[in-house]
């Protein structure tokens, strides 16, 4: 199942971290990525950082669709002179994770808002980490929460609200799980934690 990605800003990171992530759940088209990931170069040579490897990276974005063999190549060339590993799938998945929870705050409409969040209702995310796995069932709880209607009796939450008050209600409950995982500190303990 391919889940659109907003790619336009994404640092390396996160791009390999979708990568990554996209092995266990298929969140990005290939060509897509591969794309991303000669904007992502175009973007750094254009803010001054100088790098053969990273120039012919850029290079291969003249093309609508860049070649993934080309692009692999380079981008593990690029990896390997920086030193760059790719992320553990506990921590790709938890980045992801935060990338769809980001995109939930900063939804626009009600119809977005429940489009963003019925992925968790459609899919079991029972991936590790257990942070994963029990930040998806919360968006999914979430989901029935604001969505579920009872017809004919009973109104979904969300019917009952404005959508600025919807927008509003989205953003106060997902913050505080959206600050947990953009910091780092937190980020390294919640993709180490292990089932016991």
């Amino acid at each position: 199942m391919e889940k659109e990605i907003q790619c336009d800003d994404l640092e390396l990171e996160e791009l390999l971290c979708v990568r990554v992530f996209s092995n266990t759940f298929h969140v990005i088209g290939l060509d897509r990525y591969y794309k991303a990931i000669t904007e992502w170069a175009e973007r750094k040579v254009l803010t001054g950082e100088e790098s053969d490897t990273l120039l012919i990276l850029a290079s291969l974005n003249l093309e609508p669709i860049p070649d993934r063999n080309e692009v692999e190549q380079y981008l593990k060339i690029y990896q390997r002179e920086m030193n760059i590993q790719n992320p553990h799938p506990h921590y790709s998945a938890l980045v992801w994770l935060r990338m769809q929870i980001g995109y939930l705050i900063a939804s626009k409409s009600g119809e977005d808002v429940e489009g963003k969040l019925a992925l968790f209702t459609h899919y079991f995310l029972d991936f590790p980490p257990r942070a994963f796995a029990r930040s998806a069932n919360i968006l999914s709880n979430f989901y029935w929460e604001l969505f579920e209607e009872a017809i004919p009796i009973f109104y979904s939450k969300a019917s009952e609200m404005s959508e600025n008050e919807l927008i509003l209600h989205v953003k106060e409950r997902l913050t505080p799980l959206y600050r947990k995982l953009d910091n780092s500190d937190w980020m390294g303990i919640l993709a180490r934690e292990i089932f016991v």
